[in-house]
């Protein structure tokens, strides 16, 4: 028998039809302007307003899991940046976090892969004022967060690799090249902006923000290395004055631990500066920089 279907049922069906097909539509429009907005963030080309989504979405990540990381540290362990490092949150040493050192890897590599298209978007800014200075500065800054990447692969534990090697001696390599990566970086970008600075033609820069954000890193940085520098010989002294008098002294990193001289302090203080830096580098950028309206 045939099925008869009256003018309104037939104009419901085609309603329907209809709707079905612009939903599908629909679906994939958001697929496609979603894939495009994944692509035009990996490449780094952002707006102001999608930068600061980015930035905002970045930190919370990256710090939450540093969080999570730092509560899962067992309370008998005594986490301090007076005496433990950025690092032995993500060690699984037993004297350390056995059980969610993880956490802390996953950081790592978070922060490594979500900070290359941040260096594409501060290089879109420098290459307008030298192609060659902003191709140097973006290597330097990719070369730390690949190897901050690796520092996260590689924990710092006394796990043995071969019979020379262990995890942890990879883990130091790898980590003074990031550190490396990112001053170097950061030092080239400098350059750059003192050239646009001091530069007989039109600045490209504005550069009411730069001096406070450089001078206040640069501070803590050679704060930093100053302390360490002194150390060396504030330590040898005291272990001399010690041995004079006949009593018992520790190692250079055991007898900083909880003072000034302290290298975990500095490490974790550098650590946060410059991630700091680099957030407030790329909000300037978005303002007072050359690419800001493109």
């Amino acid at each position: 028998m045939a099925l008869s279907l009256s003018s309104g049922e037939r104009g419901g069906c085609s309603c329907m039809i209809f709707g079905a097909y612009y939903f599908c539509d629909c679906v994939q429009e958001k697929k496609e302007m979603t894939m495009e907005r994944i692509v035009s963030f990996a490449s780094g080309a952002f707006d102001r307003r999608s930068l600061k989504i980015y930035l905002c979405f970045m930190s919370t990540v990256f710090w939450g899991l540093i969080f999570l990381a730092w509560l899962g540290y067992p309370a008998e362990n005594k986490y301090s940046i007076m005496t433990h490092t950025f690092s032995f949150l993500g060690s699984y040493d037993l004297r350390h976090s056995p059980v969610w050192w993880w956490i802390f890897s996953l950081a790592l590599l978070f922060w490594g892969l979500s900070t290359f298209p941040l260096v594409l978007y501060i290089y879109r800014h420098f290459r307008k004022l030298s192609l060659a200075g902003a191709r140097a500065g973006a290597f330097f800054l990719c070369l730390g967060a690949f190897f901050i990447i690796l520092v996260g692969i590689f924990p710092d534990v006394k796990t043995p690799l071969t019979e020379t090697i262990k995890v942890t001696d990879i883990h130091e390599k790898v980590a003074i090249i990031a550190a490396l990566g990112f001053v170097l970086g950061n030092f080239t970008h400098g350059a750059l902006l003192l050239k646009d600075r001091f530069s007989k033609g039109p600045q490209l820069f504005r550069h009411r923000y730069f001096l406070p954000l450089y001078s206040i890193w640069l501070i803590i940085l050679f704060t930093a290395v100053y302390f360490q520098v002194k150390w060396t010989f504030v330590y040898a002294q005291l272990k001399e004055a010690a041995r004079a008098s006949g009593e018992p002294f520790g190692s250079s990193w055991s007898e900083a631990m909880n003072t000034i001289y302290s290298f975990p302090l500095w490490e974790n203080v550098l650590i946060y500066t410059l991630f700091i830096f680099l957030v407030c580098q790329a909000l300037i950028l978005s303002v007072d920089g050359p690419a800001s309206d493109d």
